[in-house]
């Protein structure tokens, strides 16, 4: 690549992160949403790919605290929120299957608050700006994350819900679990390739219910926060 075209591609880089910076508590968490999707890749079978993954954790429990720092349970998400950071040590100490699903249930307790908090501060404004179109994707996402969690939880609990096909038989957690990441979302947006089958009951039903998800969201809530913005700039 060019000089003047890295350059180019660092500044669009770093001019879009100001934005997302500059719109407001949203545009933070979808920064750190974002920063995860871009860099873990980038450390893939490396020693710091742990560390990385981890830290980036951190960031998200504190950008998801952060975008509802000003509701009235923020005590409460602050509380779930440390429970999951210290089931997260403690899995560095055991690999213990009985702890890692606990703290599975303390992360998705987490999640499931947070998500519900964003989408009710979101819905009842009724004024729409950036920073609320923001939101909703950011609820969009947790939702992925959400059940990618619950998928992980599923198959730590029970081996084999899920097939992995060509990316092996005989995967540990941080593999299986990178991929059921990455399943959660091909199934919440519809575009499944296939290579991560569910193979259980349970598994399926999930799946289902998941893309069921994300179609009405987009459908109804995005649809909706997305028009009533452009209605109010166009009434400006």
């Amino acid at each position: 690549m060019k000089p003047n075209r890295r350059k180019g591609c660092s500044d669009m880089w770093f001019g879009f992160s100001r934005f997302l910076f500059s719109t407001g508590k949203f545009g933070l968490l979808l920064a750190i949403f974002l920063l995860q999707l871009v860099t873990l890749p980038l450390f893939e079978g490396k020693v710091a790919s742990g560390f990385l993954s981890d830290l980036l954790f951190v960031l998200l429990l504190a950008g998801a605290a952060n975008s509802v720092k000003d509701n009235r349970y923020f005590r409460l998400v602050l509380f779930l929120g440390g429970l999951s950071l210290l089931g997260v040590v403690v899995c560095y100490f055991t690999e213990n299957i009985s702890v890692l699903l606990v703290t599975s249930v303390v992360y998705l307790a987490y999640l499931g608050f947070v998500t519900v908090l964003i989408a009710l501060d979101v819905g009842r404004d009724a004024r729409i700006n950036v920073d609320n179109v923001m939101g909703g994707l950011c609820v969009y996402i947790l939702i992925g994350v959400f059940w990618a969690t619950l998928f992980s939880m599923l198959e730590t609990a029970s081996p084999g819900s899920f097939d992995f096909g060509r990316h092996g038989a005989h995967l540990g957690l941080v593999q299986s679990g990178t991929l059921l990441y990455y399943y959660s979302f091909t199934t919440l947006m519809t575009i499944g390739f296939g290579d991560v089958v569910p193979m259980s009951h349970m598994a399926q039903t999930l799946s289902i219910l998941e893309g069921l998800v994300g179609q009405f969201y987009l459908v109804f809530f995005m649809a909706s926060l997305v028009g009533r913005y452009i209605a109010g700039k166009q009434n400006d």
